[in-house]
């Protein structure tokens, strides 16, 4: 019984899969589900999903304007608490303002994969399909707890809700978007409808794109293990191979620092603007789960949060400082190959390529923070600071 439902979820995520798009099917999918990734963008059900966007987007927008006409304390802090959802906003225009830039990535990324794929050397099959596997556990996994954590998140206003004692009860919400309904039941439960459909295409909007970033990271980092093993075979037994192969080696990698620079320009200032809300954010939850007093639910349920928050910025950092890592060592395959035994001139070609694959690739969140794990560390400690203030 337990095999065939484990065979019965491997066959569900097969079906995620697109030959076209190795690395990054699942999550184009994803992204095509929500309409935020549309290679046709003339049908009519991808233009009903952009008016969608464009609905949450006025939805989130009413929110801000709220909080800025007629302040209240309940309502900045209801954005700090939910902020990656907002955060999903902003990842989510950014996408779309750049939308040609993410289309020739994903081409680049797609192509390279399936040419390997099509020249069948078992290892560089091998490279392939282990950073493939690994980002499909990570993808998978970070859905499910999202998942899960979804589950608290919209579960929470309800429980929240609150008597006092002259029987007035106090209704939270999700968000404080415009919405045509009242305060009171019934219009509050169809407003809590409008929150929760609105917040869970959002949350697709964050999976989606979290994901694809962190499925490229994990790309760039099992290039550039492609790199080093293209740089340990190029010496051939001919003088003309071994220089055509130097070539290769050399376009090989300038494409991908070129399209690794490419990403991190599109990333960059999400990335800057979510190490900023998510420091703010994940310090009100800690402060708020200091302050609740018997509700073992509710404590739970914003852990669960809390900790997929943490995890979604850890596999940020991790995965880009596996990319500065990986890039470190190519140069060094270079000098892995049977250089000692080519002519002084390929000698020469080789030592200068070794040079130009020196470069190190760093992703970075705004101008000044470069996403590595000593940075996840430092935004870390803030957490605890916050902590020791309550």
């Amino acid at each position: 019984m337990v095999f065939n439902s484990k065979k019965n979820i491997i066959s569900l995520f097969s079906l995620l899969e697109d030959s076209r798009h190795p690395s990054v099917g699942p999550h184009l999918r994803l992204l095509s589900l929500t309409g935020i990734w549309y290679p046709n963008s003339k049908t009519n059900i991808t233009l009903l999903k952009r008016a969608c966007f464009y609905v949450i987007v006025l939805f989130f927008v009413s929110q801000y304007l709220k909080c800025i006409i007629k302040f209240k304390i309940d309502s900045l802090q209801l954005i700090l608490e939910y902020a990656p959802f907002h955060m999903g906003i902003v990842k989510t225009c950014f996408f779309q303002k750049d939308y040609n830039v993410w289309q020739d990535l994903v081409s680049f990324i797609s192509k390279t994969e399936r040419d390997q794929i099509a020249k069948k050397d078992p290892k560089s099959i091998k490279t392939i399909q282990s950073y493939i596997s690994r980002n499909r556990k990570i993808t998978y996994s970070f859905w499910a707890l999202a998942f899960i954590a979804n589950i608290g998140v919209f579960s929470k206003p309800y429980q929240n809700n609150q008597s006092d004692v002259n029987g007035t009860v106090t209704y939270n919400h999700l968000f404080d978007g415009y919405t045509p309904f009242s305060e009171e039941p019934p219009g509050y439960y169809f407003s809590m409808g409008i929150e929760t459909i609105l917040g869970h295409v959002v949350s697709f909007y964050v999976l989606g794109w979290d994901t694809l970033v962190v499925s490229i990271m994990i790309f760039f980092a099992g290039q550039m293990q492609m790199s080093r093993l293209q740089c340990s075979r190029m010496i051939n037994g001919s003088p003309e191979r071994t220089h055509k192969n130097i070539i290769k080696c050399h376009k090989f990698h300038t494409d991908l620092i070129k399209y690794q620079k490419q990403f991190n320009s599109l990333i960059s200032p999400v990335m800057f603007v979510y190490l900023f809300v998510s420091s703010i954010n994940l310090s009100v939850c800690i402060v708020q789960i200091a302050e609740i007093e018997d509700d073992f639910a509710t404590v739970l349920s914003s852990f669960i949060f809390l900790l997929a928050c943490l995890i979604q910025l850890l596999l940020f950092y991790w995965h880009s400082n596996e990319v500065t890592v990986q890039s470190e060592l190519v140069s060094y395959s270079t000098f892995e190959s049977n250089w000692t035994s080519t002519q002084n001139k390929l000698q020469k070609e080789v030592a200068l390529l070794g040079l130009t694959t020196s470069k190190t690739l760093v992703f970075t969140a705004g101008s000044f923070n470069h996403m590595t794990l000593a940075t996840f560390i430092s935004v870390s400690l803030t957490f605890e600071l916050f902590e020791l203030i309550d």
